[in-house]
């Protein structure tokens, strides 16, 4: 029993020991003010999810992230045809909903190579015509945000969708991200229109999301040029989407190099020493649309920072 007492009391005293040993180092360490010399990203990755864009309460189209639980691509299209549809998904975010009538039916999906032809029933046309073209631009964005998938073709009854019934609009035989989303028309004259697309962000019931606004134009500057001054000025589309790009904020030189694009912007691109999370996706979700690359490295003054790679 005196053996097992001593012995107790020898290894708590160790233990001890050791804590105050384990102390002392922590305490002897550099400030982590002091370690962390150079301006640091805030992230909050969305690894694995997958992009849905739902309806919002000011009749934009906004990026979610959810997780389409399937083990193709065919049964991701049939659970994102639920997230779409109204009023059948019941885990919607709130403030978002479908865009397609709750009697739409799907009567069938294929895919081959990177194309879905998504053959829809005719109630999909039901409902509010206004949305007939927020319609294809979600079913457009949604399923080419899927891994390995560039376009859609759209069927009604198993005929191919050439145009918006309601509008007469007409509608290219394969659907991309060309086509445009939250479109918004400033054209003065037929020739040299140019397409722009730039993330902008909303706030939906305490929740920030991704807005993509597709502005036609006439204008001659290149598109990173645009998306900078979009991002950067202070005049936006409708009060409740915001940048957060600072309208000092300069981009000193760019180039493309294969697949990446390098952009060096000006010391103003920091907010406190950091460069905020939604800065860079705002930038680099908006080139994905206008350029082809896979990955958008940040600079500043020259030195790198952080870079934000495609992930559809």
């Amino acid at each position: 029993m005196l053996k097992r007492k001593a012995l107790r009391k020898i290894l708590i005293t160790t233990f001890a020991i050791f804590t105050l040993f384990v102390v002392y180092l922590i305490s002897d360490t550099p400030a982590l003010e002091e370690l962390q010399i150079e301006p640091q990203v805030e992230y909050m990755a969305s690894l694995g999810m997958d992009e849905v864009y739902l309806l919002g309460n000011n009749g934009y189209l906004v990026k979610t992230n959810t997780l389409l639980d399937a083990s193709d691509i065919k049964g991701k299209i049939e659970i994102l045809i639920d997230y779409l549809t109204i009023q059948k998904n019941r885990k919607m975010p709130v403030g978002l909903s479908g865009v397609l009538p709750s009697a739409t039916k799907v009567y069938g999906i294929t895919v081959e190579n990177d194309i879905v032809t998504l053959n829809l029933s005719k109630e999909v046309w039901e409902g509010d015509s206004s949305l007939h073209e927020r319609m294809i631009e979600s079913l457009t964005y949604s399923i080419t945000s899927l891994d390995g998938i560039h376009g859609l073709k759209l069927q009604v009854e198993g005929i191919l969708v050439t145009e918006i019934p309601s509008t007469k609009k007409m509608l290219p035989e394969i659907l991309t991200k060309d086509y445009g989303i939250n479109k918004v028309y400033d054209i003065d004259s037929s020739s040299g229109i140019k397409k722009v697309t730039t993330y902008y962000l909303n706030q939906i019931n305490e929740e920030t999301y991704y807005v993509p606004v597709t502005k036609y134009m006439n204008d001659s500057r290149e598109k990173i040029d645009i998306i900078v001054e979009n991002l950067s000025s202070n005049f936006l589309y409708e009060n409740s989407l915001i940048s957060l790009l600072q309208a000092d904020v300069e981009l000193m030189n760019y180039q493309i190099e294969d697949e990446l694009m390098l952009l060096n912007f000006n010391h103003n691109l920091f907010d406190n020493e950091k460069i905020l999370e939604e800065v860079t996706y705002q930038v680099a979700y908006s080139i994905f649309d206008s350029y082809d690359v896979q990955v958008v490295l940040f600079e500043v003054d020259g030195n790198e920072i952080t870079r934000v790679e495609k992930t559809y």
